[in-house]
């Protein structure tokens, strides 16, 4: 059994799509988690690391800036939703298993700052990647082997994207074993929308359950 603690800083992201994601997949298609419901943009996986909670919002106030702080601080606490494929491509990632995702977008605004809180906190706790290159998404299915392409291809996947927006929500860290997901124990950074995020994925996960 693995008991490594790994660290895992996030930012939580309501996506509203018009129909549930579980309907774009073919359910042979989908691996071990399936359909992710629990939307969010890692920051930072921080392997065999327990990193402190207690000041990571200082160090990020610290790393960006207060202008640049305040301005995350506003788009969790805004009500405003974004169109998706503004600021997000469509791709995936491939490896033991295939991951369709939604990658932010170099240019914009949140990518810059997301990537410089990153390496700041990399480089603060020692943290290494398997990855040439930190790629800020959001994941919505894992696959598997061999199956993403016909999703990438879609035109109902694209068209159902094309009709869904987003919002940010609370920054979060949770604290867990690579091997054993369910006992990874979560604590939000800030608290701004937790309520809404937690009646939410119950929603989530009763409509994926019933398909």
């Amino acid at each position: 059994m693995n008991d490594v603690i790994n660290s895992c800083l996030m930012w939580a992201v309501n996506l509203e799509t018009p129909v549930s994601l579980g309907c774009l997949f073919d359910s042979e298609d989908l691996k071990d988690t399936g359909i992710e419901i629990d939307s969010h943009i890692t920051l930072l996986y921080a392997q065999g690391k327990v990193i402190d909670r207690k000041n990571l919002l200082e160090e990020i106030h610290d790393i960006l800036g207060p202008d640049d702080y305040n301005w995350i601080l506003e788009f969790i606490q805004g009500d405003s939703s974004y169109r998706i494929l503004d600021v997000f491509d469509l791709g995936c990632f491939e490896n033991d298993s295939d991951y369709l995702v939604l990658k932010l977008r170099k240019e914009t605004e949140v990518y810059k700052a997301l990537s410089l809180i990153n390496k700041s906190l990399s480089i603060k706790y020692g943290v290494t990647s398997d990855f040439a290159q930190y790629t800020p998404h959001i994941t919505l299915a894992e696959l598997q082997p061999g199956t993403v392409k016909k999703y990438l291809e879609s035109d109902v996947v694209r068209l159902v994207l094309e009709d869904s927006v987003y919002n940010f929500e609370d920054l979060f860290i949770s604290y867990g074993t690579a091997n054993e997901p369910v006992d990874r124990k979560q604590y939000y950074l800030t608290n701004y929308k937790c309520l809404d995020r937690f009646f939410r994925l119950l929603r989530l996960k009763k409509e994926i359950d019933e398909l």
